[in-house]
């Protein structure tokens, strides 16, 4: 009898083990995968405003226009976040001191002349 008991009680207890094991396991996953999510957004990211701090930068008036069309775009986006915010804002800035007579209307006229 004891050793039934016993039987019982380690079956139970590794059952209880396997269990947070498994609970372990999902919460360790789930935050991998968030991990990994976020560190692809924020490659995309970077490379999205990359490439517009460099036309705005530009000689180019027509590389400047691109620019204000692809930093508008990001801002109008679901995902958009502070930090695009801030960079818009900082791009926009730099933009308006290169090109004083710079609209957004003129900007979206760009897209429809090609």
């Amino acid at each position: 009898m004891d050793v039934g008991v016993i039987s019982a009680f380690v079956s139970v207890s590794s059952a209880f083990v396997a269990v947070g094991a498994l609970i372990a396991s999902v919460v360790d996953g789930r935050a991998g995968r968030r991990n990994t999510e976020f560190l692809g957004h924020r490659d995309m990211w970077w490379q999205r405003w990359s490439w517009v701090a460099e036309r705005a930068t530009s000689n180019d008036s027509s590389m400047r226009r691109a620019a204000a069309i692809m930093a508008s775009a990001l801002v109008t986006r679901d995902w958009t976040t502070e930090d695009d915010t801030w960079v818009f804002a900082r791009v926009d800035q730099t933009l308006k001191t290169l090109d004083p007579d710079r609209t957004e209307e003129a900007d979206r006229h760009d897209l429809d002349d090609e």
